[in-house]
């Protein structure tokens, strides 16, 4: 079975790819690819340039760039995406010729043409409970809510954003002793763990079956300066030094990294 695992190429990114890896084993072959997109409107607000910082500019940008090989994960590795047009990311996605295509922490819609042309679909992990919290940024907009509980949706694809047929939940409890940026890895994690057990399945005969979502939910935007400061007014950091260390370690020195992700 060949696989197409579609990331994002930040920290988290590194933390799921290595995750769903991990989990896979050699079940599947795997190819990896990583969007390249950044929405113009991440540096409008202070909030979303600090996150664009702590998730991509210094751990990608600068320690990666700096240290070619260090990371346990390679990103330099992946094959990016800069788009999924037809002349574009879609014939360099297709002509790995996937039976399925894993999507976490992606940054590009599919279009139909993508989702027909693989034979098991296309599934999402969506760092977010569905119906209710489609869209950007879930995780902080759970919070914002107050859920005493976070959760990841594994989902198929479809022509819709987050709409597709759901496969799996996992859920994380609210600790607001732990920052937000800790919150979304253990979404990722669990999201991943999902995705490559239905992988599994799949290579096993089983391929991906889900159940409608719920009528209803929301779709959510990128919070502006005013959601950042009530969100700074609560009791859950939005990043705290240690646990933002242990992520890097993660990503960056944690040893035994799946061989599909070695440089």
């Amino acid at each position: 079975m060949r696989v197409a695992l579609c990331v994002k190429r930040d920290l988290f990114g590194v933390i799921a790819a290595r995750r769903f890896l991990g989990a896979l084993g050699d079940v599947a072959e795997v190819d990896v690819f990583c969007s390249t997109k950044v929405r113009a409107a991440e540096g409008d607000v202070a909030g979303l340039r600090l996150l664009g910082t702590l998730e991509r500019e210094f751990p990608i940008g600068t320690l990666q760039a700096a240290t070619p090989g260090e990371w346990a994960g390679a990103p330099e590795t992946w094959q990016p995406l800069a788009d999924l047009s037809r002349d574009g990311g879609a014939t360099s996605l297709l002509a790995h010729r996937p039976d399925i295509v894993v999507s976490m922490r992606f940054s590009l819609i599919f279009p139909q043409r993508v989702i027909d042309a693989v034979p098991l679909g296309i599934v999402n992990v969506h760092p977010g409970p569905l119906p209710r919290y489609r869209g950007l940024f879930a995780p902080f907009w759970q919070v914002m809510h107050d859920e005493a509980q976070l959760a990841a949706s594994l989902h198929m694809v479809d022509a819709g954003i987050d709409t597709g047929p759901l496969l799996a939940e996992h859920r994380v409890p609210r600790d607001d002793r732990r920052c937000l940026l800790w919150h979304i890895a253990e979404l990722y994690r669990g999201g991943a763990t999902l995705a490559a057990a239905a992988v599994r399945a799949a290579a096993a005969g089983q391929p991906p079956r889900g159940r409608p979502q719920s009528a209803g939910g929301q779709y959510f935007r990128m919070p502006d300066a005013a959601a950042f400061d009530v969100f700074a007014q609560g009791p859950m950091p939005l990043v705290t030094a240690a646990e933002y260390l242990d992520l890097l370690n993660e990503a960056l020195l944690s040893t035994g990294q799946p061989a599909a992700l070695a440089a």
